[in-house]
């Protein structure tokens, strides 16, 4: 091969790898300059005061505002129940606490078990949260179950207070020595 032959070839792929960049580099600057630019279309402008008047967008707003305070409300009327604490109920404050709610969650607990207590610091963290539901606890050695069990009257009276409403009770047996 010539070595001036060559050297041509290799002066205009060099020479055409410029212009390409420099076409690259012109379109970048190119693009650049209509980010920059505000464009002016009639369909991109928006009149925030037309916005504004909007009737639609007036009842979306009055109807999310109404759905708030109503929430509120709901809060508020809950933590007046005692829902977002967690707290420590009397075995005759019981039946009241557990019906006077939608959701209730109650913990039996034993004070001298440390799981208990592992337990309570579980719990006392969840009432805040979920204000829905109403977070309470009793002490084991009440025998509320063991009453009902026995045929006491006073624990058929849970019957009675609620008839519409199902309990389901979850009861874990464990002891701290495992």
């Amino acid at each position: 091969m010539d070595p001036d032959a060559f050297r041509s070839t290799l002066s205009s792929l060099a020479f055409g790898n410029v212009i390409a960049a420099a076409a690259r580099d012109y379109q970048k600057e190119l693009l650049a300059k209509e980010k920059a630019q505000p464009s002016t279309s009639a369909d991109e402008i928006v009149d925030l005061d037309e916005l504004m008047d909007d009737p639609e967008l007036e009842k979306l707003h009055a109807e999310r505002i109404a759905a708030l305070k109503k929430e509120v409300e709901k809060r508020e009327v809950l933590k007046k129940q005692g829902h977002g604490e967690y707290r420590e109920i009397t075995e005759g404050e019981f039946l009241g606490e557990v019906t006077g709610s939608e959701r209730v969650v109650c913990h039996f607990y034993h004070r001298e078990f440390y799981r208990c207590k592992i337990m309570d610091k579980h719990l006392k963290a969840l009432a805040p949260v979920h204000i829905n539901t109403k977070f309470i606890k009793l002490d084991a050695e009440v025998r509320i179950i063991d009453e009902k069990q026995n045929g006491n009257d006073d624990a058929d009276d849970a019957e009675e207070y609620a008839p519409n409403r199902s309990i389901t009770t979850s009861t874990v047996h464990y002891s701290d020595s495992d």
